[in-house]
C-alpha cells in the first residue's frame, strides 16, 4: 500500500511496482495521479482516490473488510507517522537506531506534524511500553514498543 499525494511516484515507478508486486494498492487525493492512468495497462492496480483529505481508518477497514488483511507494517516519514499515532491507529512500534547522531533545526523526526501548544494537546501525547529491545551488529539498537492508545494525562 503506498500514500502518494504529491506525486512523488512518477509513472515509471508506478510501472516499476506494477510489474514487481502481485498487487499495488495506492491511495491518493490526486486525481491526476500516474497509478490512475495505468490502471488499465496494469489490472493489479488498485487506487483509493479520496476528494480532499485520506481518511486512514477508513482506509484500514476497507482493506480488513475488502481484502482480509489484518496485519500492516508502516514505513513513513513524520508527518504521516503523526497521523498514524494521533489518529489511535498504531498498536505498535518498532524502531530501529543507527549509531550516529544528525540533528538540525529542519531535520525530520519520527514524528512530525503540528506541534502541541496548549494543555488540551496534551491527549495526542502516547505513552509506550517496551515489549523487546535487541542490540544488533555494529551497535544498532533494534526496539519495539507497544502503543498506549488512552494514556491518561493529569494537568
Amino acid at each position: 500500500i503506498i500514500i502518494d499525494s504529491k506525486p512523488h511516484l512518477k509513472k515509471e515507478g508506478v510501472e516499476y511496482l506494477s510489474k514487481w508486486v502481485k498487487k499495488l494498492y495506492l491511495v491518493t487525493t490526486n486525481k491526476k495521479h500516474p497509478a490512475i492512468l495505468l490502471k488499465k495497462q496494469f489490472p493489479n492496480i488498485e487506487v483509493f482516490l479520496y476528494k480532499d483529505k485520506i481518511n486512514l481508518s477508513t482506509l484500514l477497514s476497507t482493506m480488513k473488510k475488502k481484502y482480509f488483511v489484518n496485519k500492516i507494517t508502516i514505513q513513513s516519514g513524520g508527518t504521516l507517522n503523526s497521523s498514524w499515532i494521533r489518529e489511535k491507529l498504531i498498536d505498535y512500534v518498532s524502531i530501529v537506531f543507527a549509531p550516529c547522531l544528525i540533528g538540525g533545526k529542519n531535520t525530520q523526526s519520527i514524528i512530525g506534524g503540528s506541534s502541541l501548544h496548549t494543555e488540551g494537546d496534551l491527549i495526542h501525547v502516547k505513552a509506550l511500553k517496551l515489549v523487546k529491545c535487541d542490540v544488533l551488529k555494529d551497535s544498532y539498537l533494534h526496539v519495539k514498543y507497544k502503543v498506549i492508545n488512552e494514556t491518561k494525562i493529569t494537568i
